[in-house]
């Protein structure tokens, strides 16, 4: 997504948008790479996408279990 995508998926400003990211790119949760246009995108590392995988197993399961 690009930074203008990113801001209106989370209904915040750009340059609130923009400042999320600089933190995950310090945690190297982010990267950037340009598209075809020259349009700066963002995506999440395969790490992180493996992790959120887990996080949204585990609560997944927890909500399962509530339900019993």
């Amino acid at each position: 997504m690009s930074l203008k995508e990113l801001a209106q998926e989370l209904e915040v400003k750009e340059k609130k948008a923009y400042s999320l990211l600089k933190n995950m790119f310090q945690n190297d949760r982010v990267i950037s790479f340009k598209d075809m246009d020259g349009q700066r995108k963002y995506r999440i590392t395969e790490s992180e996408t493996e992790a959120a995988l887990k996080r949204k197993a585990r609560a997944d399961k927890k909500a399962a279990k509530a339900k019993k």
